[in-house]
């Protein structure tokens, strides 16, 4: 009943899109008003000429064939045939003359609209529906089995300050863009960012929290009911979601408050007391170690070789994608682009995501499932990880990428090893590491008869596989 009762807000919200249409439901037009009064004007002056023409055309008509009398009344080719071929013949001189005209006044008013500057528009969520359609309980959720009219009512299960809802015969809100609404849904998201509704702070601060910890001070961050987790530290969570209000709502002072605490800077090091007591470290006695999310691997060995592209906002990108991949579609390659690669090079947040089509690698490294919500990251360690580091083609590439990025072909390979480990994890290398790293380029040089270009580009690959790599420690 709760949940019915708030979709009453979404009562007047028009659909996205129709099949074979995917702009007219979710456009707002807000063209100036001396422009759309331009376009007004040669719209009713073109369906003027229209309407002359059409009596002409049915004057000739009338004086055809059955059979060509019948061909007009089908699809519009047909009766533009019939039309071109003999309305001529079944009129007269001065009224084909006056419908020449016509025809050449229609010609000028479309080259008139051609000349008129394009329309501006937005896309909006809803357009203005004076009386939205009623909402009902469905029994058993059938649609086609309504019960008890539902009126839009905030859930009072929160126990805060509860507004009045307006009802449809209330005079409607005019927005900025001069497009009238009931204004509910604003009404909705005044309730739901009020201070009084504590709830909405609490999740917010749990999410930041989540984002910075590995986990939320609540761990179930899409539940916070009955059948969720409870807080770990709930006085911690009100005072979080407190200081949140108290700023306005800055997510920014927030990261800041909580990457300046003393639990964040914690150490990853165990302790046997610490592990005996808390285990799970549901008290956040030390940081805990962390993989890296599929979309930050990638990101990473693109920012290591210095290929990463880190231009903002635009359209998404077509990850380059093996045969043997596409081949999984019904038809392969069939809706999937070729980005340049100055474009395939952007951060992982822009890949172009089908959901019967993943990027590999990030599948490797559990991106979450396109047709299901994720609460939080899972973070698992199998074999298809290794695998995709080591032997795929995108790993390969971006190796030796990452060889040329050091200058690898003008220096020793002591100092291959020392930059690689530079660039890869800022530090220097130490004497262990840069004697491992001489020995495996040499061993594949010598032993192995792969050119010192290779060998230096799988030194790297192997490098963007260590766990220093890998893993937020």
């Amino acid at each position: 009943m709760i949940t019915t009762a708030c979709c009453r807000f979404f009562e007047d919200v028009t659909r996205y899109a129709t099949r074979g249409d995917a702009l007219a439901n979710n456009q707002i037009d807000v063209t100036s008003s001396e422009l759309n009064a331009r376009y007004y004007e040669n719209d009713v002056a073109r369906k003027e000429i229209e309407s002359a023409m059409h009596e002409i055309e049915q004057a000739g008509i009338v004086k055809m064939s059955a059979p060509d009398q019948r061909a007009t009344e089908g699809p519009r080719r047909e009766r533009e045939k019939i039309l071109k071929e003999k309305l001529k013949d079944h009129l007269s001189d001065k009224l084909w003359r006056k419908y020449e005209s016509l025809r050449k006044r229609l010609r000028e008013n479309q080259r008139e609209l051609k000349q008129l500057p394009p329309r501006n528009s937005v896309m909006g969520l809803a357009k203005y529906t004076p009386n939205p359609g009623k909402t009902f309980v469905m029994f058993r959720g059938n649609p086609h089995s309504p019960g008890d009219e539902v009126q839009p009512s905030f859930p009072e299960i929160f126990e805060t300050a509860i507004p009045e809802v307006q009802s449809n015969s209330e005079v409607a809100r005019v927005d900025a863009f001069d497009n009238r609404s009931l204004g509910r849904r604003r009404m909705l998201a005044d309730w739901i960012t009020s201070d009084d509704n504590r709830l909405t702070a609490r999740v917010m601060v749990n999410r930041i929290w989540q984002f910075h910890f590995g986990r939320g001070i609540v761990r179930s961050s899409n539940n916070f009911g009955q059948l969720g987790t409870p807080p770990t530290h709930p006085e911690l969570l009100d005072w979080l979601a407190q200081s949140f209000i108290r700023s306005g709502w800055k997510i920014k002072d927030m990261h800041r408050m909580m990457m300046n605490s003393r639990a964040y800077q914690m150490a990853s090091a165990s302790r046997d007391d610490a592990l005996a007591t808390d285990p799970a470290n549901d008290l956040f006695w030390r940081f805990d170690p962390r993989r890296l999310s599929a979309e930050e691997v990638r990101d990473s060995i693109l920012a290591v070789n210095g290929s990463l592209n880190p231009s903002v906002y635009g359209p998404s990108f077509y990850e380059k994608l093996s045969a043997e991949v596409l081949a999984g579609q019904s038809r392969p390659g069939q809706g999937w682009g070729d980005s340049p690669e100055d474009q395939r090079n952007r951060r992982s947040i822009y890949i172009h995501v089908k959901r019967s089509l993943l990027t590999p690698l990030l599948t490797a490294f559990d991106f979450p499932d396109p047709d299901l919500t994720c609460e939080a990251r899972f973070a698992t360690l199998q074999p298809g990880q290794a695998l995709s580091l080591l032997n795929s083609d995108f790993i390969h590439e971006q190796a030796a990428k990452f060889a040329n990025s050091i200058d690898a072909a003008n220096i020793e390979n002591h100092e291959v090893v020392r930059r690689a480990i530079m660039a890869a994890f800022a530090r220097d290398a130490t004497d262990a590491e840069i004697a491992d790293g001489v020995a495996l380029i040499e061993k594949l040089t010598s032993s192995d008869g792969i050119t010192r270009p290779r060998a230096v580009s799988l030194y790297c690959l192997t490098v963007m596989n260590w766990n220093e790599f890998l893993f937020v420690d």
